[in-house]
């Protein structure tokens, strides 16, 4: 069961230490190096187009070396995104196992963003009312994950999502009580942490599975049931929680400034529709081959001081990681990623809905977010992608 424990390695690595996932991602490579039916594995992998596409991002990107002046910062970027490369071939080699087996990983998970919770709201509770008034400059309360708060609020939202599952196919009322008390927890707590990417998120799932409850005869009062919640259920967070009224009224403050005539590069909102124009006027500069994924940093440098002049601003890559392969790679790039993702997307079958939500959070992900630019959002994306895929009855890697 190398497989297993190095699955185990890599959640853990996500709470506890990056160089954790590093290695369990290796311990999944090195398995699959060592199986007797290597060869056969590797024809059959070339028969996936969606695994295919996913490893073909890792070398769309590599090539650009050849047109990155920035080669250490290259080096750091195809660091990140070893995964693409090792994950796919190697999830792929590994023996199917019982449904049990995923399931405890999917526990493991869940137990572990829990800890994670409770430790982020141990540190919130300790200086409420500082983290409280904070919020109204978008700055958020301490999280695992090295403090990147819209990862782990996706991790957040994909608790709920897989706590739902095991609700739906375990009946023991024990079980049961924990799961509901879980999802409860982590509603609340997205609240708190009021990461827009993650409340957005669990609406997004929360409509879908509303909607798949309402076109269904046998869940239809509940639907209407869900639904009122859901719309009520902002309201409530609101005048409940002073952090989220107040990232509320942040919100509302960076949307009354986009409505000048001045850029704001610092404030949240307008600074990622500052990048975002940004990585287009470098996309059509540059649309055949893009600037290369060692100087797309570089590139937004000299686009931000261009435009704010000797004004001391923060320098973001762009907040879509499809403008972000653009940047990288030129239109091709762009079309590839949409390309993966359709192919990602149209293997769901209409009878797993956690395969579908899942998708739709990091869909949604990497339209506001470099989702790919970060060691936890790599490990998000296609580790769990993956285990899902695995996981299915349909054999979909």
């Amino acid at each position: 069961m190398i497989a297993f424990g190095a699955c185990v390695i890599v959640i853990l690595g996500m709470y506890i230490s990056r160089a954790m996932m590093s290695i369990g991602m290796m311990l999944l490579l090195a398995n699959s190096i060592i199986n007797v039916n290597l060869i056969k594995n590797f024809n059959h992998f070339l028969e996936k187009k969606h695994l295919l596409l996913i490893t073909g991002y890792f070398f769309l990107m590599l090539i650009s070396y050849f047109w990155s002046e920035d080669k250490m910062y290259f080096s750091e970027r195809m660091q990140i995104m070893i995964p693409f490369l090792v994950l796919p071939f190697s999830f792929f080699s590994v023996t199917r196992w019982e449904s049990k087996w995923y399931d405890r990983l999917i526990v493991l998970f869940i137990v572990l963003n829990l800890a994670g919770i409770f430790w982020s709201l141990y540190l919130y509770l300790q200086q409420k009312d500082m983290y409280d008034i904070g919020y109204g400059y978008s700055k958020l309360i301490p999280t695992p994950f090295k403090n990147d708060h819209i990862r782990f609020s996706i991790a957040v939202v994909m608790s709920i999502c897989f706590s739902v599952d095991l609700f739906s196919r375990y009946k023991k009322a024990g079980l049961r009580f924990l799961l509901i008390a879980v999802v409860l927890l982590d509603v609340i707590y997205i609240h708190i942490l009021a990461a827009k990417t993650g409340v957005v998120s669990f609406y997004l799932v929360a409509l879908l599975f509303i909607l798949y409850m309402l076109f269904s005869v046998q869940y239809k009062k509940a639907g209407i049931l869900a639904l009122l919640i859901c719309l009520v259920l902002p309201f409530v967070m609101y005048a409940l929680l002073p952090s989220f009224k107040n990232k509320i009224g942040y919100f509302q403050y960076s949307i009354n400034q986009m409505s000048n005539n001045e850029k704001e590069a610092n404030i949240s909102d307008e600074g990622r529709l500052i990048s975002y124009r940004y990585a287009l006027e470098s996309i059509q500069e540059s649309p055949i081959i893009g600037v290369g994924v060692g100087d797309v940093f570089n590139e937004m440098k000299r686009k931000y001081q261009l435009g704010f002049q000797d004004n001391q601003v923060n320098v973001l890559l762009p907040h879509n990681q499809f403008l972000m392969a653009g940047m990288a790679v030129g239109v091709f790039g762009i079309i590839y990623l949409i390309s993966m993702l359709f192919f990602i997307f149209k293997i769901v079958k209409k009878n797993d809905f956690l395969y579908f939500s899942f998708c739709l959070i990091l869909l949604f992900a990497m339209m506001i977010e470099p989702l790919f630019e970060t060691q936890y959002g790599t490990c998000i994306f296609l580790f769990f992608l993956l285990l899902l895929m695995k996981r299915s009855k349909y054999y979909l890697a």
